[in-house]
């Protein structure tokens, strides 16, 4: 079940469809080209199966990712998607009070992330650069959480350089070169 909504500018231009689904059943993502925005709460998957479902949209991709902690089954997505050669280049921001914990990844981390910088950071934001930009900015964090999590899928130039400059501006540090 899923509701549209088609909404008129100021100058009562149609804007782009939003769909926003319901929790039950799991939520089809379509693709951004065609659905721009789609609107998603859900505890039927994780951030991976989204990031994989985007990438046979988008075509092979750099990857630019934010949280405040990542886990190993995402890592292991990651790792599974780079070796199908979906993800060309990728990069992590993540919240330097949870490297600690992340460090106990750090092996899956650097073999999933080509840059791994760490900064204070709580946004959970993934933008898509392949043949088409897409940003996903989800409540979710790189881990496992088996509950309710929102994705909000854009289909535009503009959120993605927004968010790209946004994290390009933190202060960051690596823990390993």
């Amino acid at each position: 079940m899923h509701l549209t909504i088609c909404r008129a500018d100021a100058v009562g231009k149609l804007r782009p469809p939003v769909l926003i689904y319901n929790m039950k059943p799991k939520p089809e993502i379509h693709n951004p080209k065609d659905v721009p925005v789609q609107v998603i709460l859900t505890d039927t998957f994780q951030l991976g199966y989204v990031l994989e479902h985007l990438l046979a949209f988008t075509g092979p991709a750099d990857i630019t990712v934010s949280t405040y902690s990542t886990g190993e089954e995402f890592l292991r997505k990651l790792i599974a998607l780079r070796s199908k050669g979906l993800i060309k280049h990728s990069r992590l921001y993540t919240d330097f009070k949870a490297a600690e914990k992340t460090a106990r990844v750090n092996t899956m981390l650097r073999t999933s992330y080509d840059e791994v910088r760490f900064c204070p950071n709580h946004s959970k934001v993934m933008v898509i650069e392949g043949d088409f930009p897409v940003v996903v900015i989800s409540s979710q964090n790189q881990t496992r959480g088996n509950r309710l999590e929102n994705y909000a899928i854009v289909q535009s130039q503009d959120v993605a350089n927004y968010c790209l400059e946004g994290l390009n501006n933190l202060k960051t540090f690596t823990l390993y070169e």
